[in-house]
């Protein structure tokens, strides 16, 4: 690399050209204005990163009236105050049609707007490479990091021979991860690396081996652009996959297209939530075009909170729970938002539990009492809880008529409860093709926080009271007489006018540790595909839906991507 003059200063943003060469713009001044342009160039070889978000993480609008927003989540204080009040007034018939799979598309023109320090990509770029897709509140500090910590790498960039010039942290610790090295970096008076490394490996509840500094500086041989992969997450994940599949190809095409950057042809998926589902199937229906996969906080064997908002709306916790009331009101308070939302919707219903949830997660207790009178599913959640309605039984996962507010599923050859059942069984599909699939080449990280992000590892139906002569096995697939909108049944004990009646409510107990989200249940099974992952991160203290702006996730994700780096085709001169 040629010599940086001293007095250039003055970091330029990196742009691209019609086909994707990258240039430098700057403004001829006097002599007598010293500070000079600082243009870093980026290394000719380039591995894409892309970011593939969770659910509800990406804007959809609707196709035939594309001014009209499906979803869009709020960003910042007075968008969430302004989404709270119109999803309070949002019916059940409004939310389905906005909520239709089939007439929804992934909106590209969400807010995108790049830090003034970001040298790497500017508004512009961020928007073609689809940053706008995604809710900015929740990604948009992830795709910048990993731009910088990727890219810049060092202190100062395009000083690689600088004296004081250190590589970034998270950098940093790579090589540090074992005695020996924090040892050494102790007695040599560079920055404190030993220490950052010594403390991510506490976070991590991990020790995975250290880089060498030869792998360290091979990181430099690369040019590493940040993509954001927005998708319809009301439909399959299955679908989901296939588009992210064509946009592999698209970025992979874009880059050899160009004269200045020379691309493997692989790239390497970072993903947050039910996005690694997407991931997942993607790497396995062209495990050749992707390097290596990082997984965020990922749902592997579904969440058994799904069933629980069919039946009684989006969770709150007691009346102090502001945010979780305001989140309540902008995804669905009750059974009637939530079921015309969801129950047509293959993406969401691939969130429910699959056979890999440990059994018995759906409970059903005598109150202030940890015995049980039932629990489901023994070994198939479809044919034991999900095939089951109100219609069927009082516990079961939806009640049918809520599916249809809009009069818009019945036809001739359909009713509400069939085209239910069609998503149902896509998703079913869905979990059997992915199964416990891993791409060879998987890092990831997923939540163990035992306090303040407990979340629902059971579901808990519990008793009013007692039941007369503990006569338990009339009420297993007894239909209730009376049913709530957040959780609450009435059961005759016999079926009969005139018979005892049972009362029963959903329990609001988060009686796992997790994110708030994912249950440790679900997300331990990470390190149970195959094939077994190369190393998995379980750190505490992190929301699910913001995971990626904790900086002991972030170190893990930098990890991740700077060992797959290194199965990279070795670098070649320009």
């Amino acid at each position: 690399m040629a010599d940086v003059l001293n007095s250039a200063t003055r970091r330029g943003p990196l742009q691209f050209d019609k086909q994707g060469n990258p240039y430098f713009e700057s403004v001829k001044s006097p002599d007598s204005f010293k500070q000079r342009a600082l243009c870093v160039k980026p290394p000719h070889n380039v591995i894409p990163v892309i970011f593939v978000p969770g659910i509800m993480g990406t804007n959809l609008r609707l196709k035939d009236k594309k001014q009209v927003q499906a979803w869009a989540p709020p960003n910042g204080t007075l968008e969430g105050m302004g989404a709270v009040w119109t999803g309070a007034r949002q019916s059940p018939a409004k939310r389905q049609e906005l909520f239709n799979p089939k007439d929804t598309e992934v909106n590209l023109d969400g807010p995108c707007q790049v830090s003034g320090d970001l040298h790497w990509v500017t508004t512009e770029e961020a928007k073609r490479r689809g940053w706008g897709a995604l809710h900015a509140d929740s990604y948009h500090s992830i795709l910048q990091q990993l731009e910088i910590s990727l890219n810049d790498q060092y202190s100062k960039p395009g000083r690689p021979q600088e004296h004081g010039n250190f590589l970034l942290p998270e950098i940093g610790l790579l090589s540090h991860l074992n005695r020996e090295t924090q040892a050494a970096a102790r007695a040599s008076g560079e920055p404190d690396y030993a220490a950052v490394a010594a403390d991510a490996i506490k976070a991590w509840n991990a020790s995975p081996s250290a880089l060498s500094e030869e792998e360290v500086l091979r990181l430099d041989d690369y040019y590493y652009p940040v993509w954001a992969h927005g998708y319809n997450w009301l439909q399959s994940n299955e679908d989901s996959a296939d588009s992210l599949l064509k946009k592999i190809d698209q970025v992979i095409e874009h880059y050899q297209k160009t004269d200045y950057f020379d691309c493997e042809g692989k790239v390497i998926l970072v993903t947050h939530s039910m996005g690694g589902l997407v991931g997942r199937r993607t790497a396995q229906l062209a495990p050749d075009k992707v390097l290596g996969v990082v997984h965020g906080v990922q749902p592997v064997a579904g969440a058994p909170v799904v069933y629980r908002r069919f039946r009684a709306g989006t969770e709150v916790g007691g009346f102090f729970d502001i945010e979780g009331a305001a989140v309540a009101a902008i995804i669905g308070w009750d059974a009637a938002d939530i079921t015309p939302t969801l129950a047509c919707s293959p993406g969401p219903l691939e969130l429910l539990p699959t056979r890999h949830y440990p059994p018995g997660w759906l409970k059903v207790a005598k109150k202030g009492s940890k015995e049980e009178l039932f629990s489901l599913p023994q070994t198939d959640p479809y044919e034991e809880i999900y095939s089951k309605t109100t219609d069927d039984c009082w516990w079961g996962m939806l009640d049918p008529a809520l599916i249809d507010p809009a009069n818009k599923l019945t036809s001739e050859d359909s009713t509400p409860l069939q085209e239910h059942r069609k998503a149902l069984k896509q998703a079913n599909g869905f979990h059997d093709t992915l199964d416990l699939y891993a791409h060879p080449q998987t890092y990831g990280y997923y939540g163990i926080d035992e306090k303040k992000y407990r979340t629902f590892g059971h579901i808990h139906w519990q008793t009013s009271g007692d039941i007369p002569n503990d006569d338990v096995l009339p009420l297993i697939y007894q239909q209730d007489n009376q049913r709530s909108l957040t959780g609450k049944s009435t059961v005759p004990l016999y079926g009969e006018a005139g018979s005892p009646e049972v009362k029963f409510k959903l329990g609001n107990d988060r009686d796992q540790g997790g994110d708030g989200t994912v249950p440790l249940d679900s997300a331990k099974v990470l390190a149970q595909l195959q094939p077994t992952p190369k190393v998995v991160f379980r750190i505490a203290g992190f929301d699910h839906q913001m995971s990626y702006k904790n900086p002991y996730a972030i170190q893990a994700t930098v990890y991740g991507i700077a060992k797959l780096v290194q199965l990279a085709a070795p670098a070649t001169p320009l």
